[in-house]
């Protein structure tokens, strides 16, 4: 390694070397498939030693279910159009549209390491818990609009259509069409509507 090189090493820390080393993986990832991409391939690609990677991620896996968490928190943001039911759509539309790529089938598909490591599998439930939180907002910005019935469960509506995209991306193995979305976000808010007294 060059003196520029290892200055540059030197230099980088905190934010700038986790985003680095983030997008390393990430292009690996994308680059070669997540079984091929090595913490040494990484490491080169971001410029830092290895021993930098493991002092902060401790393991491969760690480090894995880091960048595909970081990539999908910005691949698929909460959207805010001021309709719940464009909201849903274009929710939907953008977690197909990253569950489409390799990156995302290998995240949904949880391919990155064994079901049986204790931190991959709690890493992922913090994830999907925060992210299903965090899209909860789009249901009660709906209620306080008065577009869904106030005792609507969030969680629910959001497993409902996320399991829909899951069993596509998982077991039938293709992409969720723009056009299922759209009808299964109609479907899902004929059953979440505001409640009419009969």
């Amino acid at each position: 390694m060059t003196s520029s090189a290892d200055d540059r090493v030197r230099g980088m820390r905190g934010a700038r070397l986790r985003a680095a080393v983030l997008d390393a993986t990430i292009a690996r990832i994308e680059t070669v498939g997540i079984d091929d991409t090595r913490v040494a391939d990484i490491a080169r690609t971001a410029g830092v030693h290895e021993t930098s990677i493991y002092r902060r991620w401790k393991t491969r896996p760690r480090l894995l279910i880091d960048a595909l968490l970081t990539h999908t928190e910005k691949s698929v943001p909460i959207p805010d159009t001021g309709s719940v039911r464009q909201d849903l759509i274009d929710f939907f539309t953008d977690l197909a549209a990253f569950v489409s790529t390799q990156t995302g089938i290998a995240f949904v598909r949880g391919t990155v390491v064994s079901d049986r490591d204790p931190e991959v599998e709690a890493a992922r439930k913090e994830f999907w818990v925060e992210r299903i939180g965090k899209a909860a907002v789009i249901l009660d910005r709906g209620k306080a609009r008065g577009e869904i019935a106030d005792d609507v469960d969030p969680e629910l509506v959001l497993f409902t259509l996320g399991g829909l995209l899951h069993i596509h991306v998982t077991h039938i193995g293709t992409v969720l069409p723009a056009e299922t979305v759209l009808r299964a976000v109609d479907l899902a808010l004929t059953g979440i509507g505001p409640r009419t007294n009969s």
